[in-house]
């Protein structure tokens, strides 16, 4: 059963491409088909440029669309955008979400809203040396211990450096994740200060590191989330799914560009049953959402 005591909203931003509009257009109707989300409750963040037909099209759901500018670079911290929207500060919780995921079913009952709440990247990346001299120069010290990357428990990565797909942000904490997220993002945009990020080419994870400042800068509690809120879809977890027997579908999954030519979820690998049955019930929903 949901708990309806809670008021939680739902926030994507979208980008301006085909691809992007289409992953946006399925996370949303997933959100309102499996999730039996209130499209009141969801905002689509479409930016400047965005096709008026696209707009009027997921408007006609019920969702709120909302027309954004891009941030910073434009390019990798784009979702950073969303904090912006006053509608989301009014929700208990907001859960922000990349559009390449497809909700399976419902899991607000089984949050708390005293925590940020992620899933820990799925590999050390970027590296923990990286990470060290960005914390150095920012003048930041560690509040939380390193955690095991989801991919295997040899490799240990900064505690909330989480895989950006979903962030769940409760209302108390909300502010102060909004003013860190913009400051240490303008920050590391600056060339000189996130120099060991542009010297390793890994700029693209300058939304996911500056997110990780702003929690270690404010001793902001944290909740690590499993994988099956926020399944990766390109890595086999099969046998680690079977030693920790993880037996139910996901909630969540998060399929990258592990799609066909029909825009469908195809795996390289042999899942389990439970990642086969999700996997097949997001395909049965592709097939009916997929045309725009």
């Amino acid at each position: 059963m949901r708990n309806f005591n809670f008021k939680v909203k739902y926030s994507c931003l979208v980008d301006n491409h085909g691809r992007y509009q289409r992953q946006g257009w399925l996370w949303l109707n997933s959100l309102i088909h499996f999730g039996k989300i209130n499209p009141s409750d969801i905002f689509m963040h479409c930016v400047t440029g965005t096709g008026e037909d696209y707009i009027k099209k997921c408007a006609e759901t019920g969702a709120n669309v909302v027309i954004t500018e891009p941030y910073g670079d434009k390019t990798y911290c784009n979702k950073i955008a969303q904090m912006s929207d006053v509608q989301l500060k009014d929700s208990d919780a907001v859960i922000l979400m990349d559009a390449d995921m497809i909700m399976l079913e419902n899991f607000e009952d089984t949050l708390d809203f005293n925590y940020i709440s992620a899933k820990i990247v799925n590999s050390p990346n970027p590296e923990t040396s990286i990470i060290d001299k960005l914390f150095e120069t920012a003048g930041i010290k560690k509040s939380l211990p390193d955690k095991a990357v989801e991919l295997t428990e040899d490799y240990f990565t900064y505690g909330a450096n989480f895989n950006g797909g979903l962030y769940v942000i409760p209302r108390k904490y909300y502010g102060i994740i909004k003013s860190g997220w913009e400051k240490w993002s303008q920050w590391l945009l600056i060339r000189e200060n996130g120099k060991p990020l542009y010297d390793a080419k890994k700029e693209a994870h300058i939304d996911q590191i500056s997110f990780c400042m702003t929690v270690h800068e404010n001793n902001i509690p944290v909740k690590y989330l499993s994988r099956l809120y926020n399944y990766p879809m390109p890595f086999d977890f099969t046998d680690r799914d079977k030693s920790e027997n993880i037996e139910r579908i996901p909630y969540v999954l998060h399929y990258h560009r592990q799609t066909d030519e029909n825009n469908l979820i195809a795996l390289d690998y042999q899942p389990a049953v439970n990642i086969k049955k999700a996997v097949e019930s997001a395909n049965e929903f592709i097939k009916k959402y997929n045309k725009m």
